[in-house]
């Protein structure tokens, strides 16, 4: 079989040929073995010999770079008018050169590329080519293996991408299936437009004629080249027998690899007929615990039943002390004004550090209830009656100075709330700085919401009963004082905490700000913008504006939080009114939450509120007041 070196050989004997009594109307190289450098020097050899006819370089190994040569001759090369180039391992890039060729060149009659690697992008632009005088073949393409891609990618010596092979390989496939079938459609096409073809098939028939009295012409140039056969034979024979005997020891080894191929696929087989007797062992294991999961399905219903009915009571039961609370709460609103002699007799009592340091076992590890941004919380027992408190003690790192400290041992010494946490004593020796609050032992609504502890989910009857608590504790906060407004600005979920009842109670006032004369429409301006990101409304986090609608925002986000326990922040909003807008917000309820009929309305309203809190304008906001009017009517 003929190699590259050879076939350039023949190259220069095509050029010769130019000169002889015997030219050479046709080259047959097929079933060879040379690729782009052969297909190459036979293309260039063409571009000087004016009386070759047909080519036919099938069965090789001819690539792009291969394909583009050809192109290139048949550009210039006017005369030849069968091409036969399948069973090659010609791409797109040779195809869409060819393609070009087919453009210009009106002289070419067939051309056979079938049985190559051209994929759809090559199949289109050779139909596309406008071309209706040449029949082109170009059926039954295959996909490179990994091998051949590595192969071609080293051959175009340009760095590839690094690709998986199997994933291109089956990409590939599933384009070429889909195009398949627009391919027999335009066959379908193809087929109309070759009965008007057929018409003129007729004029052509008279030119081929014309064309018969050149090719005896031609034959004459054969006998010429003869000679030059002959000879080319002769070293046929000779690269044929050094071939076969590369053949031969090839295909020796390739029948080693076989048996060994042949006896690996046996043991596997072996493997896999022990695979299949295990899977049906399983398969009847699988069937028993099928079994056993219905009967548990049928007594998880029978619980779930009964839970039902259990959950009615506890929603009586918490309406009852919903009514109880309300109660408490006209009591504690008909009490004197926050400030006076009967409220509150004095300043918040101080006590030695010493005494919460053996309360907390010098603040231990294992007191600790939980870390915030300015420091830690234990839990204790403070001498005396025995009564369980949070110690909050301030880091000397934390962001948390001395005058965020006086800030919120100022702000509560003033308030005396249901709904907002109680300080009941400090210590403060050196930069030692400490608050004792009362106990609130289910924690903040956050660590509920995450189910922190194993803890039981909420109820929608809890949930509307914090937002209630919370609105109405800043309430309180934003109209205690009729000489001035506070701020909260760091109220969150991990700020809101919740006593044995699951009653709500405002916390942590270390950011606490106060304005005077400020009404819905002022504002007052800080540079030192403080507070947790995801809870701050725009005018706040961007321009430093403090409303009385600042808290509002942050409340809304905290409603979302209570309806889908998700983290807050500017996504979980941008969901919720998409959601809302396309009537799927039941879709981000919590998993844990089960609204009956009846609630979900209410979750609507719910839904409805957020939205209001958290709207961008500042003065389109509910005030707490409104708020709490709505959730505790």
């Amino acid at each position: 079989m003929i190699d590259d070196d050879e076939a350039k050989v023949l190259a220069r004997a095509l050029k010769v040929n130019m000169a002889g009594n015997t030219p050479v109307s046709g080259i047959n190289l097929n079933r060879n073995r040379f690729g782009d450098v052969g297909a190459k020097a036979i293309a260039e050899a063409l571009q000087e010999n004016k009386r070759v006819t047909w080519l036919d370089l099938s069965v090789n190994m001819i690539g792009d770079t291969g394909a583009l040569a050809i192109a290139e001759t048949l550009k210039v090369n006017r005369l030849v008018n069968h091409v036969r180039l399948n069973d090659n391992q010609i791409g797109d890039a040779g195809a869409l050169a060819i393609a070009e060729v087919l453009k210009v060149n009106k002289k070419l009659r067939y051309l056979s590329l079938s049985n190559n690697f051209i994929t759809i992008v090559g199949i289109n632009a050779l139909w596309q080519t406008g071309n209706t005088i040449c029949k082109l073949d170009f059926s039954g393409q295959r996909v490179p293996s990994p091998a051949m891609l590595a192969a071609r990618a080293a051959a175009n010596d340009q760095p590839q991408p690094s690709v998986n092979p199997a994933s291109e390989i089956q990409q590939l496939r599933s384009e070429l299936a889909s195009k398949q079938q627009e391919l027999t459609t335009k066959n379908q096409e193809l087929a109309s437009k070759n009965q008007e073809l057929a018409s003129k098939a007729q004029e052509l028939a008279t030119k081929d004629e014309e064309l018969a009295a050149q090719d005896q012409e031609l034959a004459a140039q054969d006998e010429e080249l003869a000679a030059k056969d002959q000879e080319l034979a002769a070293k046929d024979q000779q690269l044929r027998s050094k071939l076969a005997a590369k053949d031969q020891k090839f295909n020796s080894r390739l029948n080693a690899r076989d048996q060994q191929s042949r006896s690996e696929l046996a043991a596997k087989d072996n493997e896999l007929q022990q695979l299949r007797s295990n899977l049906a062992g399983k398969d009847k294991e699988l069937a028993t615990q099928r079994q056993e999961l219905k009967k548990l399905r049928s007594d998880l219903a029978a619980k779930e039943q009964s839970l039902a009915t259990k959950e009615q009571n506890l929603a009586a039961k918490d309406r009852e002390l919903k009514s109880a609370l309300d109660r408490i709460d006209v009591f504690e609103r008909n009490q004197p004004a926050v400030g006076s002699a009967s409220n509150f007799d004095g300043p918040i009592p101080q006590v030695p550090l010493a005494t919460l340091v053996a309360a907390t076992s010098n603040f231990a590890a294992d007191s600790l209830l939980g870390k915030g941004a300015f420091g830690c919380v234990y839990g204790a027992s403070l001498p005396g009656p025995s009564v369980a408190v949070a110690i909050k003690k301030l880091s000397a790192e934390s962001k948390q100075g001395a005058a965020e400290f006086k800030a919120e041992l100022a702000s509560l010494s003033k308030f005396r709330h249901a709904n907002i946490i109680a300080i009941l004593s400090y210590a403060e020796e050196g930069d030692e700085q400490c608050l004792v609050y009362e106990f609130m032992p289910n924690g903040s609504v956050r660590d509920c919401l995450n189910l922190k502890n194993n803890a039981t989910p909420l109820t929608w009857s809890q949930r509307h009963r914090i937002a209630a608590d919370v609105s109405r504790g800043m309430h309180y906060v934003q109209t205690a004082f009729p000489d001035h407004a506070l701020f909260h600005l760091d109220l969150k979920t991990d700020n809101v905490l919740l006593d044995a009842h699951f009653n709500a109670k405002v916390s942590d006032f270390g950011l606490v700000r106060i304005a005077t004369h400020l009404d819905e429409q002022s504002y007052l301006r800080t540079s030192n913008v403080q507070g947790t990101a995801a809870y701050m409304c725009p005018e706040f986090f961007e321009k430093g504006r403090m409303t009385v609608k600042t808290d509002v925002y942050a409340f809304g986000m905290i409603l979302l939080e209570l309806l889908t326990a998700e983290k807050p922040g500017t996504k979980l909003k941008t969901d919720t009114r998409k959601a809302v807008k396309n009537q799927k917000f039941s879709d981000m309820l919590d998993s844990t939450l089960k609204p009956t009929e009846a609630e979900l309305q209410n979750v609507s309203d719910f839904v409805t509120l957020a939205l209001e809190c958290l709207d961008e304008a500042a003065d389109d906001r509910p005030s707490f007041g409104r708020i709490l009017a709505t959730l505790d009517p």
